[in-house]
């Protein structure tokens, strides 16, 4: 419960910035890394499957790095969210967020509002995933 309500802050805050810099800064990320750390060894979840929640994390930070168009910020973002969860609900949440933003992508572009060029800040994709993960949480009854 306390580690859902953290998570909702966290991105929160993160696609406050996002949105209005595009860019989060270092320090909320070291912070926001300091409070998942916390979440995390106070969890139940095995050390293993934490550690396998670094992948989608991970794999957001490879694509970004090889294409640049993905920001350093979203997959540390992700990297802290696996941390916390573990691989399974993770890679869920990026999953539901990456489809998120597609879906949008493809309407601002039929709108002729963006073109295939123009980005758009991720972290407040990777809340409305977040969101998306709790609602099926809540009706499936837990993880």
């Amino acid at each position: 419960m306390l580690k859902d309500i953290w998570t909702a802050v966290m991105l929160f805050s993160g696609s406050i910035m996002d949105i209005r810099k595009k860019s989060v800064p270092v320090l909320f990320l070291v912070l926001a890394a300091a409070g998942s750390t916390l979440m995390s060894i106070f969890d139940q979840c095995d050390t293993k499957e934490k550690l396998l929640g670094l992948i989608p994390g991970g794999a957001l930070l490879a694509v970004g790095k090889l294409s640049g168009c993905v920001g350093s910020a979203d997959g540390v973002m992700l990297l802290l969210i696996g941390a916390m969860y573990g691989l399974r609900e993770g890679s869920e949440l990026m999953m539901y967020s990456l489809l998120l933003a597609a879906a949008v992508s493809v309407f601002l572009i039929a709108l002729r509002h963006a073109s295939r060029k123009d980005t758009l800040p991720f972290i407040p994709f990777l809340l409305a995933g977040f969101l998306l993960f709790m609602i099926r949480s809540y009706m499936t009854g837990g993880g």
